[in-house]
């Protein structure tokens, strides 16, 4: 009986093959699908997050190509080293400018990143945070952060056009220097070691030691 079975299958196969070169019909394999792709939230998605109270207005995230974030907590290093900054480059400034110290600052309609300081124009910002037209240079504080700083990040902040962009390194306290914006990256790129002193090449009255910024 299984003999026949397996027969009849067989002679049903050959009957199929048979019609199909007779009809012109060809079975195509079958492709594989593409991979899975993650989902871009905008701006106004980010924000819609926190009206309805999925995200809390203490929670540490930020919004990153369209990717929601967590950032990782601060150490007492890091503290120290965003406050040493933002107190040692107020004073350089004059009326013109300000530090905003981790407050957002909104490239495009998918990033709106949290720098740890962000030097903007003097103006209220009450109705809405500063773009790239306000901001002149951004600092990141980086310790276990700092390949991110060094990438993704800083690519991002060349394509919004942000004229200057620092990272301090903790770990090897160093700052890294990145100016003049072009093609979504940066032309310039110095390393300052600790005890050597740094111009900012947008902002002149900029000028200090690399260990004011350390902890």
């Amino acid at each position: 009986m299984v003999a026949l079975a397996s027969k009849s299958v067989k002679t049903a196969r050959r009957n199929a093959s048979s019609r199909s070169r007779q009809t012109g019909v060809v079975q195509q394999e079958s492709r594989p699908l593409p991979p899975p792709q993650p989902f871009r939230f905008t701006v106004k998605d980010y924000y819609r997050l926190g009206e309805i109270g999925i995200l809390k207005e203490d929670d540490r995230v930020e919004l990153i190509q369209g990717e929601i974030i967590m950032m990782p907590p601060i150490d007492p290093g890091h503290a120290e080293s965003t406050d040493n900054s933002q107190q040692c480059i107020q004073r350089m400034l004059g009326p013109n400018f300000r530090v905003r110290c981790q407050h957002p600052v909104r490239l495009d309609n998918n990033n709106e990143p949290i720098p740890d300081l962000a030097i903007v124009r003097q103006r209220s910002y009450k109705e809405s945070h500063p773009g790239p037209a306000d901001t002149v240079l951004i600092i990141e504080v980086s310790n276990s952060s700092l390949r991110d700083d060094l990438s993704r990040k800083k690519l991002m902040y060349a394509a919004a056009g942000i004229p200057e962009y620092w990272v301090v390194d903790l770990n090897a306290r160093v700052l890294h220097v990145f100016a003049r914006p072009k093609s979504g990256d940066y032309l310039d790129h110095r390393i300052h070691e600790e005890k050597e002193t740094v111009q900012s090449i947008t902002l002149k009255s900029l000028k200090l030691k690399v260990t004011e910024l350390l902890p």
